[in-house]
């Protein structure tokens, strides 16, 4: 009887012991996965949530082999984004004197187009700061095309204290927009407004840079905030 009974604690034994086991090698493994996971949203840009009907926009990484070999420096932002069926998609990108808080300025612009997909698509979009021989130029990719703009020399762009860095979303946070949304997807600009020739604050404006897509239905909305005529697009819609 004791023989029994000290057969059944050993098996009780060896039976928790195997459950421990079992219980820190599944830890182990949660945890390689959750860093795998965690690595893939840092480099990729993963999508929280899946509604197809709205513009998502997460950051990604940038895999070293897009850095060119021999650049002396760069910065860049690189957006994962996913747009809804039929959206027809326009970029708009400024450079020179530039709001604080809505698009346009005092600026010359680009504007490019992705044609609608009939399904739900998705598209990366790069803006590069790269610095070559000392001198810093912008870089401006995604699927509708690319543009390019000249750094002002004395523009602090590898001085990020001095400026104001105004991003969409950083890694590894999805951010969703309705359609008729304009999206910043980033704004780079000076703390202090520009100056006149006299010295005097240009008010309200400030040196820098500034990236928006939109729905290119919304154009004409767009132009409208832009130019100052109204304080939103959603004016339009009323």
């Amino acid at each position: 009887m004791a023989t029994k009974r000290f057969a059944i604690r050993i098996l009780l034994l060896v039976l928790i012991a195997t459950g421990l086991a079992c219980t820190v090698y599944s830890n182990l493994r949660l945890a390689g996965l959750r860093e795998v996971h965690d690595d893939l949203r840092m480099r990729v840009g993963i999508f929280e949530g899946a509604d197809p009907a709205k513009v998502r926009v997460v950051r990604a990484g940038v895999p070293e082999d897009l850095i060119a070999s021999g650049i002396n420096d760069s910065m860049v932002w690189r957006y994962r984004i996913s747009l809804p069926a039929k959206y027809h998609m326009c970029s708009e990108n400024h450079e020179g004197l530039v709001k604080g808080d809505a698009p346009g300025g005092v600026s010359s612009y680009s504007r490019n187009w992705v044609g609608p997909n009939s399904e739900p698509s998705e598209i990366m979009f790069s803006v590069s700061f790269i610095k070559d021989n000392g001198q810093w130029t912008l870089s401006v990719i995604h699927s509708g095309g690319s543009s390019g703009f000249h750094v002002p020399q004395d523009f602090p762009i590898s001085s990020p204290d001095k400026l104001v860095i105004d991003e969409v979303v950083d890694f590894g946070v999805t951010r969703s927009f309705d359609p008729d949304e304009a999206i910043c997807l980033l704004r780079i600009r000076e703390k202090d407004e520009a100056l006149n020739r006299d010295g005097t604050k240009k008010q309200g404006l400030y040196r820098g840079f500034g990236f928006y897509i939109f729905e290119d239905k919304n154009k004409e909305a767009f132009s409208a905030w832009t130019n100052g005529k109204i304080s939103s697009m959603q004016e339009m819609k009323k």
